[in-house]
């Protein structure tokens, strides 16, 4: 590779990222490396680019973290979301290509909304799951977003075992009738609806974290399908945790 070719905002932005994914691959975790925004901002201006972007990769990178954050009550993440922005347009060949990974993925046609610049895709409410993808055009480059909200899935994944299995605490009081004093008995009620109620609820959580992370692994490879049909990516997505 010529020592003296030279990269255009792309390519920079392209290395940049790839030397910080080698960086954190290969870094020694007990002695990482940490820098505040400011610290930051020094850094992108020594490069000549603007330090208002530095803002917005912050905001960007603060709500999906928040997003994609796991619930630790219910054991798995409750919102998923994968985003990647790309150079050019999305035309609607592409567009429909995309949207046919979904409809495989999820067995659902779907519905298609246009606002604007803005293109956005959802499972109809026949479904059970929430999946939305978001095009945004803006300028010479566009935003692809997948995104799917589960916390009706999880509350119920979680919270029914806890219902049943503090019912079955209940239950088990009938055959403890014959053998102990009605005072005895009352005292053992609450331990025992404790025991199935906290027992349902361990099962529930073991349930919905595979599940969850089943939803998270085909969601994150349908994602990579739809960003290998966009123009000029050859980025694979990485979900920002």
């Amino acid at each position: 590779m010529p020592e003296d070719r030279r990269y255009d905002d792309r390519e920079v932005g392209l290395i940049l990222k790839r030397v910080a994914e080698l960086h954190e691959d290969g870094a020694d975790k007990g002695d990482a490396r940490s820098l505040t925004k400011v610290e930051i901002e020094d850094v992108v201006a020594d490069l000549g680019i603007s330090r208002a972007l530095v803002t917005k990769a912050v905001a960007e990178i603060a709500v999906q973290d928040v997003r994609n954050r796991p619930v630790w009550w219910l054991g798995g993440k409750t919102d998923l979301m994968f985003e990647e922005v790309v150079e050019g347009h999305v035309d609607e060949p592409t567009l429909t290509g995309m949207l046919e990974v979904l409809r495989r993925l999820l067995g659902d046609p779907g519905a298609l909304e246009v606002e604007g610049a803005t293109r956005i895709w959802s499972t109809t409410p026949r479904t059970s799951r929430r999946v939305h993808l978001t095009v945004v055009e803006h300028g010479s480059s566009t935003t692809l977003r997948l995104e799917e909200r589960m916390p009706g899935d999880a509350g119920a994944t979680v919270g029914l075992p806890a219902v049943g299995g503090g019912f079955l605490g209940i239950m088990a009081m009938i055959p403890l009738k014959a053998l102990l004093l009605k005072s005895v008995l009352m005292l053992t009620m609450g331990p025992l609806v404790a025991a199935g109620a906290t027992a349902g609820w361990l099962a529930g959580r073991a349930v919905w974290k595979r599940r969850s992370t089943d939803r998270e692994v085909r969601l994150r490879r349908a994602f990579a399908e739809i960003l290998a049909l966009a123009p000029n990516s050859d980025i694979p997505p990485r979900e920002r945790r």
